[in-house]
């Protein structure tokens, strides 16, 4: 059937194709038209990334077959812009702020524009509907749907759109740097690439959650048609393990699979197919072992051993005063047990990497991640190659969420290039990248808390187990920020803490948005919503009584100095609340209401040293190059660089150029991680500009004979502020009078953070001390209200508004701050109702990204942001991260208004309608 041709347009050209009539139109578009707009995030039709417009209707172009399309019209995002100008629908979501991470973009706007071509003024609803098969991870949608609602205004003349940004400076919410380039769906995605002659990559993963391997047997694969290599452990060159902190997780298993994500072999041929059969053909023989896929039943004497030393990676301890005496002293005890379950990233964009070998024999790696210089740190290592030999390109990244701290395929794709000398390419499939990545942790949380009549906290004791998985990761410092957050937003006397990192069978738990501050939040706003309603006291209240403020102490006995807008959260959110029309319940349908809040720290701390670079140089054409070695993963970290270095130096937004996380280019950054990037980099990037600007000062003094003191930059010139008509010089005529001139237009600096402190083996700080038990430098603070409708018939929970206060120190970017704090409000609903990475015997049952349980437009609440200011004195601009603060409130308030609503408690997420149907049934049986 090879031979019977097919006749496309696409986007207006007439195409004859004679290929494979089984091949998907996604394939089709990227492979033989190069049409790199529409993206493969999973091939099954569950996340929308591919949406094109096929005779009119939105598609999904992985469910459609070449050979049932004859004839057809198809529109993808490359053929919206038209001699040079971009759909109303594209600017649109540029000027939203509809853009964060961008992979989803394309087929958002693509499934946008077959609706506006339908109904040109949808409503709401309409919107939604529309957009339904359309996934996005990261912005909470709100601005998705109010670009096309902004776009429907604008193609009916009754409001005109444009795509520049003011001066750009910090406060303002500009377009953000690379969105007109996301919105077009030109490349920019690792796997929008080809490099020529590349062999293709694909890994054999374990068959077993936990075996002995007794031999790997390759011969019949490695003559495999096409197969030009097939690698296993005894390959690797260096090390052949790699971790962030404890590098014991390998690379390709050789000797015991910890779960079904270790990879064993790697078959390299010249084509994915031709890797994919060769894979099927190696032969390993297992000793299969007992598992354990519960961190509880991992503490059990008799339990199966992971790894030789235990099953207790860590144990953390919090201590600080005298529990038994404040349970003592309680006028109020109460005790109960949470479980928050392992979640999946879920980023749209899957797990990619292109390298190459260079003719002076660096190696190339191009991917995404949150820290190219820790991935060439691991590449290097493992091909037993100096790091200088080693050169690694972020590629735009569609999202991480904390995912992409650790390598995937990335060690394996530069292994090929030095095996075999030629390219390689990796993509892992959803369900592989399901398989082998990180996950949030599962936590066991028990909590018992003691409180005086009037409603104050006197004693805490606390105990969680964490499901680590199989290898380290991130475990330890994300159980070390669940103990350390345990108590929540509020003062605490005396509390024992103590928290278990695990190892189990299950796939490794790692960093993931709240980096162990989330699952802790659950439990105590829970636990003083319980208090709050024992004792008939406002929930309000009983949280500003406790809650934390300048003088007051954390767990961990630091005392806390300047930037602490907690109790300003819970006032606004109050506030919001008591001015909001509830609806009112109906029969069978229940209104409740629900508050939490949360904190989370800002940088790394526990005496870290947290530094990163940055550059900034003048180029010919006036622009200026600000390079960074952070990563922005469609948080905007780009964009607020970009808006600091404007403001320090004194030019307009546009004439940035940004470079970052290249290790060939730019000095390290540290991994962007911790919502450290606006502080830290950051402030690298403010003083940075401010130098580059005495710099300019000083080639223009020189050069015209003016006293420094009298120069100003207005307009990307630099001018005599007494006689603005007599001298003024623009940006490109620095440029050339510098290389006359041989004048070095570069300024570079190295910021370090505050310096901090470790947790100390007791937290007891009487004498308030400031400088000792300073655990970080800054903190970030929020309350949530959520309002739902509980259907008591069948268990369904529909959040109608969430009501979100949030200190950021100072605003950089409204927009950007907006896009977290919904982006984290709809990752924290599906935490709280639908989400849940599930196991059983070691395999993994959720191995898409349906089963996953990832909300969609459907579900997307109103949302009213509230932006508190104030100001941390050493941040940049007394700006703060925030990024993954709103996550945490969210599912806790969500669960309370649950309670407020039919008067049930669940402490197990996520909260289905099975559970509330199977609760509200036992309450009636005991009437």
């Amino acid at each position: 059937m090879s031979g019977i041709k097919t006749r496309l347009v696409v986007n207006g050209e007439e195409i004859i194709t004679a290929r494979d009539p089984k091949q998907s139109l996604l394939q089709f578009l990227r492979t033989e038209l190069s049409l790199m707009g529409a993206k493969n995030g999973c091939a099954k039709g569950h996340c929308g990334t591919c949406t094109v417009i096929v005779n009119g209707k939105a598609q999904r172009a992985c469910l459609l077959q070449v050979g049932k399309l004859d004839n057809s019209s198809i529109e993808t995002i490359e053929g919206l812009t038209k001699n040079g100008e971009l759909h109303p629908l594209q600017i649109a979501f540029a000027k939203a702020g509809a853009v964060q991470c961008g992979f989803c973009t394309p087929g958002m706007i693509m499934a946008a524009k077959a609706l506006l071509d339908q109904n040109p003024d949808p409503s709401e609803d309409e919107i939604k509907d529309a957009l339904k098969y359309n996934l996005c991870r990261c912005t909470g949608y709100k601005k998705i749907i109010e670009a096309v609602q902004m776009a429907a205004a604008a193609m009916q003349g009754k409001i005109v759109l444009n795509e520049t940004s003011e001066k750009g400076w910090v406060g303002e919410a500009v377009v953000r740097y690379d969105s007109l380039a996301k919105v077009k769906g030109v490349p920019l995605y690792t796997d929008d690439f080809r490099l020529g002659g590349a062999l293709e990559g694909k890994l054999l993963l374990s068959s077993h959650p936990h075996a002995r391997i007794m031999s790997i047997d390759t011969a019949t694969a490695e003559n495999a048609p096409g197969v030009v290599a097939v690698l296993t452990a005894k390959d690797i060159p260096g090390r052949k393990t790699f971790g962030l902190i404890v590098p014991h997780q390998p690379v390709l298993a050789e000797q015991i699979v910890r779960y079904t994500g270790d990879p064993i072999a790697l078959v390299l041929a010249e084509s994915e197919g031709q890797a994919e059969a060769a894979r099927e053909l190696i032969k390993v023989e297992y000793q299969p072992l007992e598992i354990v896929d519960n961190p509880l039943r991992a503490l059990e004497e008799g339990a199966p051993i992971v790894h030789d030393e235990g099953n207790v990676l860590a144990h953390i301890k919090v201590r600080k005063g005298d529990i038994e005496a404040g349970f003592a002293r309680a006028d109020i005890i109460l005790e109960d047990n949470f479980y928050v379950p392992s979640i999946e990233h879920a980023y749209m964009e899957p797990d990619a990497c292109l390298a190459k070998q260079e003719e002076d024999g660096i190696i190339t790696v191009w991917t995404a991640s949150q820290s190219s210089f820790s991935f060439q740190e691991d590449i290097s290592k493992s091909l037993g190659v100096p790091k200088e030999k080693i050169r690694v390109i972020n590629r735009t990244t569609g999202g991480a969420f904390g995912g992409r701290e650790e390598p995937t395929v990335q060690i394996h794709a530069a292994l090929g290039v030095l095996k075999t000398g030629r390219p390689v390419r990796m993509v892992l499939s959803r369900e592989e990248l399901i398989k082998m990545s990180t996950k949030r942790h599962a936590e066991y949380l028990y909590y018992k808390l003691g409180a005086t009549k009037e409603g104050v906290i006197i004693s805490l004791e606390v105990k969680i187990v964490g499901d680590t998985g199989a290898y380290a990761s991130a475990g330890e410092p994300v159980l070390f920020r669940s103990a350390v957050f345990s108590s929540g937003p509020y003062e605490v006397p005396n509390a024992k803490v103590d928290a278990f990192a695990v190892y189990t069978n299950n796939p490794p738990g790692g960093a993931m948005r709240g980096f162990g501050s989330t699952q802790p939040a659950v439990a105590a706003e829970i636990m003083m919503d319980r208090l709050a309603s024992k004792l008939d006291i406002c929930p309000f209240k009983i949280r500003e009584l406790n809650g934390l403020e300048p003088g007051k102490q954390t767990l961990g006995g630091q005392v806390l100095d300047y930037s602490v807008g907690y109790k300003e959260t819970l006032k606004l959110v109050k506030e919001a609340l008591d001015k909001e029309a509830l609806p009112t319940s109906k029969p069978g349908k229940r209104i409740g209401v629900g508050v939490a809040s949360a904190m989370k720290n800002v940088g790394l701390g526990s005496a870290m040293v947290d530094g990163a670079w940055s550059t900034l140089k003048l180029l010919s054409d006036g622009r200026l190059e600000l390079g960074i070695g952070s990563v922005d993963s469609g948080q905007g970290a780009d964009t607020v660089m970009a808006q600091i270095a404007a403001q320090s130096v004194g030019v307009s937004f546009n004439t940035i150029k940004i470079v970052s996380s290249d290790t060939g280019l730019n000095m390290d950054g540290g991994v962007t991680t911790a919502s450290r990037q606006t502080f830290v980099t950051g402030n690298a990037v403010r003083i940075a500009g401010i130098k580059f600007r005495n710099l300019l000062f000083k080639l223009a003094s020189e050069a015209s004979g003016i006293p420094q003191k009298y120069l100003e930059i207005k307009n990307n010139c630099i001018y005599d502020i007494r006689h603005q008509a007599d001298y003024k010089i623009s940006l490109p005529e620095l440029a050339r009078l510098a290389e006359c001139r041989n004048f070095s237009l570069k300024a570079e600096h190295f910021y370090v953070a505050p310096g901090t402190k470790v947790l100390k083996d007791c937290s007891d700080n009487p004498e308030f001390d400031h400088e000792e038990f300073r655990l970080h430098f800054a903190y970030c603070y929020g309350t949530q209200a959520a309002i739902v409708e509980v259907d008591e018939n069948t268990g369904e929970v529909c959040v109608l508004k969430v009501i979100a206060a949030h200190d950021v120190g100072k605003v950089i970017n409204p927009s950007a701050v907006e896009g977290q704090i919904e982006g984290g409000i709809m990752m924290g609903l599906g935490y709280a109702l639908t989400e849940e990475f599930k196991m059983k015997d070691g395999q993994v049952v959720t191995n898409t990204l349906k089963k996953l349980g990832i909300p969609d437009i459907t579900q997307t609440p109103k949302i009213q942001s509230i932006i508190i200011e104030d100001h941390h004195p050493y941040g940049p601009y007394g700006a703060k991260g925030m990024g993954e603060l709103p996550m945490n409130p969210t599912a806790p308030a969500i669960l309370n208004a649950i309670y407020n609503a039919v008067g049930i408690r669940l402490n197990s997420l996520p909260v289905s309608p099975e559970k509330i149907k199977d609760q509200l049934f036992k309450i009636k049986e005991m009437k």
